[in-house]
């Protein structure tokens, strides 16, 4: 009798324990990572836009005096404005870490684009390396939304 109701306790362990492991398992998902945010995909995919179109502009503007600094303050204003808006919601957003570190490294990009059109009008030999840069980091931070999406 005594070798049955050891049985049954190592019978009940052993469903205990299995339990116990399919709930772990199952139940308790570690997240490292935010969820996916369409703000911030919509938000950058508009800013890539305003980039984008800022490129084509400079390009069409080579020798023209439109070309200068002084002609597109307007689109600084407005780009560091969407990126300082993205940077925040992004900063809003619990275990959003990385989307961070490439907001603010766009956001220098952004700053260091202006630093260099001060110095004279931008070539269209310029702006094929720039306009890859930026085309790089828009990628990385769109990559990373839409994998939050699929849930990667």
């Amino acid at each position: 009798m005594f070798q049955i109701s050891k049985l049954s306790w190592l019978s009940r362990l052993v469903s205990i324990s299995i339990v116990f492991y399919i709930f772990v398992v199952t139940g308790c998902t570690v997240k490292l990572i935010s969820s996916y945010d369409e703000k911030t995909d919509e938000a950058v995919t508009d800013l890539h836009k305003k980039v984008e179109t800022f490129f084509l502009s400079i390009e069409s503007q080579e020798g023209l005096p439109e070309c200068t600094y002084e002609n597109h303050t307007a689109f600084y204003q407005e780009v560091k404005v969407s990126v300082s808006a993205i940077e925040l919601r992004a900063r809003a957003i619990p275990d959003n870490d990385i989307t961070i570190e490439q907001v603010v490294l766009l956001k220098e990009n952004i700053e260091l684009l202006e630093q260099l059109h001060k110095l004279g009008c931008l070539s269209k030999e310029q702006v094929k390396p720039l306009r890859i840069n930026f085309n790089s980091g828009f990628t990385a931070i769109l990559k990373l939304e839409l994998a939050k999406k699929r849930g990667d």
